[in-house]
């Protein structure tokens, strides 16, 4: 019933709103203007170079363009028609009154309009009709025996678009005309009917001009009517493939049987048809809106292909003369012609690799490259290329990045991930500070929402939305975050325009730089935050200061956001003129593609691959990977033997063996040589200190806060930074004492590549010892949380002295006690150590505000903010004072002292007996 309804009111409905003429006489005047612009086509068109040519009418011929568009557009008025008819016929059941020959030849003329509307599809050259082309030809390939003879005889080899031209303007074009008229007995059909029709044709023809691939997107389509037919390939493994064409010609079959069945089987079999028809609409319909990039569900709003769409009419009256036209010579770049280097050709300022003559303008900003046309030119441009969210787009497309994306994607610095699953554990929202997140994915629980109120700005999905150079308020801007320079001329033509915004784009001279020139500033907008290494590295430990208090006294910097800063000592790296990524390799800071936990596991550089005791691996030029030989190459390093990371195997490309066979590195943006120096003795002999890390000894402070209470206002006004708006309700962090002193030592685990984690000493700061009030956001009551944790830190304030043994054995702040005074005191025939802390016990936990684990007693669980890692054990307390016990009475210079690095359980069986062990109970 349902499908009789259909049927008797469909083509009525459309027929009393549209109705023109019968929809095979609208097909046959499509057909006629699709075959005429055609013919006038292929005068401009050259098969040999089919792309070159197309993209050539686009730019430098309006009225080819113009011919080009209509032809187009008849067609998929042609085809829609023809639907039309056929559904016409099934509906009225007048296929009866064709005879059996004629109905043959319909049937078979159904496949040959779909390989004409193809193989015009396939005759752009690009890359969706490239990829088309093989879908097909791999698709009829499959069939037994003929498939491949067929293939060719309809497509030819790949490469050469010969036969598939001939077959398109002629055998296909020829046999469709005489089918045409063999069944509907006109050549032009009425007047009104052609006229009405070309202005149809004419009205989306002169607004929306049929794409052009410019073989940079990553985004690959066959035409709207072969996406079902992708979609449905997209689903089926190779051994199916069969069965969808033997499916197709069954289909066919079916329609040519339909004549000689019964009314009762002609129905049903039209029910199977009109539901098939169904199925491959809804499957186009989906393939068109919600198909992105390699063909992965994305949202229409977040799809390129729509969100850079728009009406782009031609334009028949250019800037240009036709003789300026005649005699103009597109440059071509990337293997096509591209129109933006006409007004942008003369711009400065880039490095050679991204040289807009070597990689046009397109290939960043998008825009349509085929048109003169300013207006046309510019529809869907992305000003600032890089943000993660169109990088696919622009710095990853196919031409130039496209391994980077997912890389990037996957990062640390991408995902913040580490940040949330410890945050979430700080909020009693997860049991673990391990976990895998993405910040773009994080919702409003009290502790998302905590992020996204104060922390969630850091990260490079994070969009840069203005021009200007990268400053210490910068935040995300995907890989404008680090490979964005301005020079002198670019900033001060940027400010001139701010103020100049009447002024055509034309008269910009300068443009800012793209390159592997990474400084220090790249990476200071986000860390100079939580553990602030930026600023650890140059020297300065935050205070809480204001500007009034430090002005124009020396030692004391206040930054952008009014954050007062007072010089500690900086780093010895730092002070021999080494940058950031002069260690950070591009493995680490655009990721490897995995997924990590915490930066520590995604972290490849360490000390030893360049301070070596052994002779160190290298590799040549040559032999390098295609990443690290493209930026040596980049940073024209010659062939020299570079340095091969110790446990990470990857090439530390800055770092080599010279001439005489003696380890250096260059720096990479100001070029300084350094020796690099081997470790000295006393850091590798013996076991005593096997397990310690470099930077245990050789950090000189640590940033460290004291106290910090956080609680909910749900009255206050505060911002989302990732939905960038204002918001009711914000989280205050209250800050406790700002200490820069040598860290506390305790025990994490490394992760070494494809090894077994080992526990290791090292350096630990207060992560957070932390009273959070979370009664006030959402309902219910919830007792208030205390945490108190400590953090693995590498906080690169590395000096070349080590600390002292006594700073280490001594020290109560380095075996976790927190401040105060550890001393020893005679007791009989033994000594007893004793803790008299300097801050008021918590009220909390009972320990001191400032300590990681009580003196003498055994840590708690789950007190950092790394899975495995701890403070030391009372058996590893009782070790570290025991040695600390003999430092009241030895120097650490003492010839004693240093036997026991090598031979400490031995030493002790030769002590003299005069000396006080310690007693422990």
């Amino acid at each position: 019933m349902m499908f009789n309804k259909v049927k008797q009111t469909l083509p009525a409905l459309i027929r009393k709103i549209f109705y023109v003429d019968t929809y095979g006489s609208i097909a046959v005047s499509s057909f006629i203007i699709c075959v005429i612009s055609g013919v006038l086509l292929a005068i401009p068109f050259d098969v040999k170079n089919p792309y070159d040519s197309i993209a050539y009418i686009q730019l430098t011929n309006s009225s080819a363009a113009f011919v080009r568009s209509l032809h187009y557009w008849s067609a998929q008025l042609f085809l829609i028609f023809t639907a039309l008819h056929i559904w016409d016929h099934f509906s009225k059941a007048t296929e009866k009154k064709v005879k059996s020959g004629i109905w043959f030849r319909l049937t078979i003329s159904i496949l040959i309009t779909f390989f004409v509307m193809l193989s015009g599809f396939i005759l752009k050259a690009d890359a969706d009709s490239l990829q088309a082309r093989r879908i097909i030809s791999s698709l009829i390939e499959e069939i037994p025996w003929l498939g491949k003879s067929v293939a060719y005889f309809l497509f030819g080899a790949e490469g050469n678009f010969q036969i598939i031209y001939i077959h398109h303007i002629a055998t296909a074009t020829i046999i469709l005309a005489v089918v045409i008229y063999e069944h509907s007995k006109i050549i032009w059909g009425k007047l009104k009917t052609f006229l009405i029709t070309l202005i149809a044709v004419c009205i989306p023809g002169y607004f929306f001009i049929p794409s052009l691939n410019d073989n940079l997107n990553p985004i690959v389509k066959g035409p709207w009517y072969f996406l079902g037919l992708q979609e449905i390939l997209s689903w089926l493994n190779q051994s199916l493939v069969v069965l969808l064409l033997l499916l197709i010609l069954f289909l066919l079959f079916l329609i040519f049987l339909l004549p000689r069945l019964n009314d009762k089987a002609a129905g049903f079999v039209k029910k199977g048809i009109l539901s098939a028809f169904i199925i491959y609409l809804i499957l186009t319909l989906f393939a068109y809106f919600f198909r992105g990039e390699n063909w992965k569900f994305t949202l229409p709003w977040k799809n390129s292909e729509f969100v850079n769409s728009g009406i782009t009419p031609i334009n028949f009256f250019s800037d240009l003369s036709p003789e300026e036209l005649a005699g103009k010579d597109i440059p071509k770049i990337l293997g096509r012609y591209e129109g933006c280097l006409n007004c942008h050709g003369n711009v400065k300022g880039f490095s050679a690799s991204h040289d807009p003559k070597a990689i046009g303008c397109a290939s960043c900003h998008l825009g349509n490259p085929f048109t003169l046309d300013k207006n046309n030119a510019h529809k869907g441009m992305i000003l600032i290329p890089g943000n993660l969210e169109t990088a696919s787009l622009t710095c990853g497309n196919t031409n130039c990045h496209p391994q980077m994306i997912e890389r990037v994607n996957n990062s640390l610095m991408t995902t913040m991930s580490g940040i949330i699953s410890v945050n979430k554990f700080v909020f009693d929202e997860s049991d673990s500070t391990d976990g895998l997140f993405n910040v773009k994915d994080i919702k409003h629980s009290a502790a998302e929402s905590h992020l996204r109120n104060l922390c969630a700005s850091c990260h490079l999905g994070n969009e840069k939305i203005e021009y200007g150079p990268v400053n210490e308020l910068s935040r995300g801007g995907g890989c404008l975050a680090c490979h964005l320079n301005y020079n002198k001329e670019a900033i001060e033509e940027l400010e001139s325009l701010k103020f100049k915004k009447s002024e055509s784009s034309k008269v910009t001279k300068f443009h800012p730089d793209v390159s592997l020139k990474i400084t220090n500033d790249h990476c200071f907008g986000c860390h100079s935050r939580s553990g602030r290494i930026s600023l650890n590295y140059e020297g300065w430990h935050e205070t809480q200061l204001s500007p009034e208090e430090v002005k124009n006294k020396p030692g004391y910097r206040t930054l952008m956001d009014g954050r007062v800063f007072q010089f500690v000592e900086a780093d010895v790296h730092h002070q021999n003129g080494m940058d950031c990524i002069d260690c950070h390799n591009s493995y680490e800071l655009m990721g490897d593609g995995n997924l990590y936990n915490h930066k520590e596991e995604q972290i490849k550089i360490e000390c030893i691959d360049c301070h070596r005791v052994d002779k160190p691996l290298t590799v040549s030029l040559n032999e390098l990977d295609y990443e690290s030989k493209k930026i040596a190459d980049l940073r024209k390093y010659d062939n020299r033997k570079f340095l091969v990371g110790k446990n990470s195997g990857l090439p530390v490309i800055n770092s080599y063996l010279n001439e005489k066979e003696i380890p250096e590195l260059v720096t990479k943006n100001s070029g300084f040589v350094l020796p690099l120096k081997s470790p000295r003795f006393v850091c590798v002999e013996g076991k005593a200190h096997k397990r310690l890390s470099c930077n245990t000894c050789h950090t000189s402070w640590a940033p460290q806060c004291i106290g910090c209470h956080t609680d909910y206002n749900p009255n206050s006004l505060s911002y989302d930074l990732l939905s960038n708006k204002e918001i009711k309700g914000e989280w205050n962090e209250h800050a406790g004492k700002f200490l820069a002193e040598p860290p506390a030592l305790g025990i994490r685990i490394k992760h070494l590549p494809g090894k077994n984690k080992t526990e290791i000493i090292d350096n630990f700061m207060p992560g957070m010892i932390i009273s959070l009030d979370k009664n006030n956001f959402g309902a219910g009551k919830t007792k208030l949380i205390f945490k108190r944790l400590y953090a693995p830190s590498f906080s690169h304030t590395i000096v070349k002295r080590s600390r002292s043994c006594e700073s280490c054995h001594n020290n109560p702040l380095a075996l976790g006690y927190g401040r105060g005074k550890l001393i020893y005191e005679k007791e009989g025939k033994f000594g007893k150590w004793k803790f008299y802390p300097e801050y008021p016990l918590s009220k909390y936990d009972g320990l001191p505000d400032d300590a990681w684990t009580g003196f003498l007693q055994e840590g708690k669980t789950g007190s950092s903010t790394r899975t495995g890692a701890r403070p030391f054990t009372i058996e590893e307390q009782k070790k570290i004072l025991t040695i600390g016990a003999c430092l009241n009475c030895h120097t650490s210079e003492s010839y004693l002292i240093k036997r026991h690095l090598t031979d400490w359980q031995n030493a002790f069986k030769r002590i003299s007996a005069k000396c006080l062990l310690p007693k422990w109970n």
